[in-house]
C-alpha cells in the first residue's frame, strides 16, 4: 500500500513538472519605454502574447543586423503559421544616448523589417540597462581607437518570454535555430 501510494505522488509530481520543458529564468520589470512610433511601451501591454526579444543598437557594425534579419524571417515563417496575433517582437536599443525612437524608425525601415507586432523601444541609460540585467545583458560601450566614436560590446542573445511575462529560455541570437524557437513558441501558446 505505501508503494502505491508514493507511486502516485511520484507520478502526480512528474506529471507537473515534467511537463514544464521550459523553466521560467526571470521576468522583465514593467519599466516604462518608448517605442519607435514615440508612444509609450511597458512589457505588460504586451501580457497575453508570447514575445521574442533582442536586445540591439543601430549603429552595430555585426551581429544586431543579422539577428534583425534572423527575426524577421522568424516573423514571417510565424505569421505563415496563424501566429502573427499571439507572438510579438521586441527589439531593445542597447545604445538608447543615440538610438531615439526616430532613429529606431529609420533602421527598421531601412532594413525593410515588418513592424506589426515588432517593437523597438529605447529609453533612459539606466531604466534600460536595469531591465535587460534581468536577461543576463550587460553592454560596454568601447571608444574606438582612431577617436571616432565609438562601439557597444554585448552578448549574443535573445529571449523567448511567455504570455505572462517570465523569461522563458535564451538563444544565440546570430545562430538560433527557427524549428527550435518554433517548438518553443508553441509550447507557449
Amino acid at each position: 500500500m505505501r508503494y502505491l501510494i508514493i507511486s502516485a505522488l511520484l507520478i502526480t509530481i512528474c506529471s507537473i513538472s515534467c511537463t514544464e520543458k521550459l523553466p521560467v529564468e526571470g521576468s522583465f520589470p514593467d519599466t516604462v519605454l518608448t517605442d519607435h512610433n514615440g508612444s509609450e511601451f511597458k512589457f505588460s501591454e504586451l501580457k497575453g502574447k508570447v514575445v521574442f526579444v533582442s536586445y540591439i543598437f543601430t549603429n552595430c557594425p555585426d551581429i544586431c543586423h543579422i539577428i534583425g534579419n534572423k527575426i524577421n524571417i522568424l516573423k514571417s515563417k510565424l505569421n505563415n503559421k496563424g501566429y502573427e496575433d499571439k507572438v510579438a517582437f521586441v527589439s531593445i536599443s542597447v545604445d538608447p544616448q543615440n538610438d531615439t525612437p526616430e532613429v529606431l524608425k529609420k533602421h527598421a525601415q531601412h532594413m525593410n523589417f515588418d513592424l506589426k507586432n515588432w517593437y523597438f523601444v529605447t529609453g533612459s541609460i539606466g531604466s534600460v540597462y536595469k531591465l535587460i540585467s534581468v536577461a543576463g545583458i550587460f553592454p560596454m560601450r568601447e571608444e574606438l581607437k582612431n577617436g571616432d566614436g565609438y562601439t557597444i560590446i554585448h552578448r549574443d542573445r535573445v529571449s523567448l518570454v511567455d504570455k505572462n511575462g517570465q523569461i522563458r529560455k535564451h538563444y544565440k541570437g546570430t545562430t538560433f535555430d527557427y524549428d527550435e524557437v518554433t517548438k518553443d513558441i508553441e509550447s507557449l501558446l
